[in-house]
C-alpha cells in the first residue's frame, strides 16, 4: 500500500483496491444522518478485550453519540460479530494489512461519513476510551488541532523497561524532527479534526503513529498532549513484534515521513 494523496481526496476516489471495494461496502451497509465524532478502532483478532473497549466508550461527545467504527484487519476470529453486537459500525477488509493501513481506512469512512472531529483508539483496552472526552476538548475549545495521551505525563504499569526507554528516545528524536515538543509518539489514544486529517498524505501499513504526527506537524496543525494512563492489554496476544524489530520498523516509518513530507513532497 504506496498513497501519498491527501485523504480528503483519496476518500472520494481511493486508489488502492481494497480500500476502494471494502469503502464501498462499508458505506453501503450504513444509514445514520448528523455524523459528528468518529472514533476509529483498529482491530486484528480483538474479539476478547474488544467488548470491554466498547462498553467503556462514553455515550456523548461533543454533546452527540460517537459514531464508533471498528476497522477488522481481516480478522480470523469473532471481532466483526463483536462489534456489531456490542453497537459499533464494522469496517472489514478482506486480509490482514496491518494497523496503519487499518487506520487510514478508518479515517478515509470518517471523512466520507461527514465527521467534524476523528479519535482513534486501540482494541486491546491499554487505553481508556473516557480519554477521549478531555482529549477532544482541546479540539473543540480551539486550542489544538491534534491532541494524543500520554503515558509519560499519565503513567503507565505495562511494565517493560526497554519500550518506555524507547518511548523517550523516540520522543526526542520526533520532537527534533517535526519541531514539536511531544512526549509519546507512540499512543494509542489520538484526536484530530476531520479539516486536518483530510489534509494528511498516510501510506505506512505498520507503525503508523509516527507517520501520522509528523504528517500532522507538517501539515501545520497545533499539537496538544494530555495525562493518560496505560495499563496491561484486557486479553489476547499483542502483534507487536520484539522490542528491537519494533524499534526498528518504527524509526523506519518515522524517517520515511520526515523525507516525505521535509524533501520529496512538502504540503
Amino acid at each position: 500500500m504506496r498513497v501519498t494523496r491527501p485523504l480528503a481526496i483519496d476518500a472520494r476516489d481511493p486508489l488502492d483496491p481494497i480500500d476502494r471495494r471494502t469503502l464501498t461496502a462499508f458505506l453501503s451497509d450504513v444509514d445514520i444522518d448528523d455524523v459528528h465524532v468518529v472514533v476509529v478502532i483498529p482491530a486484528y483478532n480483538e474479539a476478547e478485550a474488544l467488548p470491554a473497549v466498547l462498553a467503556a466508550m462514553p455515550d456523548r461527545l461533543d454533546g452527540v453519540a460517537p459514531t464508533v467504527i471498528v476497522v477488522s484487519d481481516g480478522s480470523t476470529d469473532q471481532t466483526r460479530a463483536v462489534a456489531l453486537a456490542n453497537g459499533a459500525l464494522c469496517c472489514e477488509t478482506p486480509i490482514n494489512r496491518g494497523q496503519g493501513a487499518a487506520l487510514r481506512l478508518g479515517y478515509l469512512a470518517a471523512l466520507r461519513l461527514g465527521a467534524t472531529y476523528i479519535g482513534v483508539i486501540d482494541a486491546d483496552g491499554q487505553w481508556s476510551p473516557e480519554g477521549l472526552v478531555s482529549g477532544l476538548d482541546y479540539l473543540t475549545s480551539g486550542r489544538a488541532d491534534f491532541v494524543q495521551g500520554s503515558r509519560v505525563l499519565g503513567s503507565t504499569i505495562v511494565g517493560d523497561p526497554v519500550r518506555d526507554l524507547g518511548v523517550k528516545v523516540f520522543a526526542t528524536l520526533i520532537s527534533r524532527m517535526a519541531r514539536v515538543s511531544v512526549t509519546d509518539t507512540s499512543s494509542g489514544l489520538r484526536l484530530f479534526t476531520a479539516t486536518l486529517a483530510g489534509k494528511l498524505r498516510l501510506d505506512q501499513p505498520q507503525y503508523q503513529s509516527s507517520e501520522l504526527l509528523i504528517s500532522a506537524a507538517f501539515a501545520g496543525a497545533r499539537i496538544q498532549e494530555f495525562p493518560v494512563d496505560m495499563v496491561k492489554r484486557l486479553a489476547g496476544q499483542s502483534k507487536k513484534a520484539t522490542n528491537l524489530l519494533y524499534g526498528w520498523y518504527y524509526g523506519r516509518a518515522a524517517l520515511r515521513t520526515y523525507l516525505r513530507e521535509r524533501w520529496i513532497a512538502p504540503s
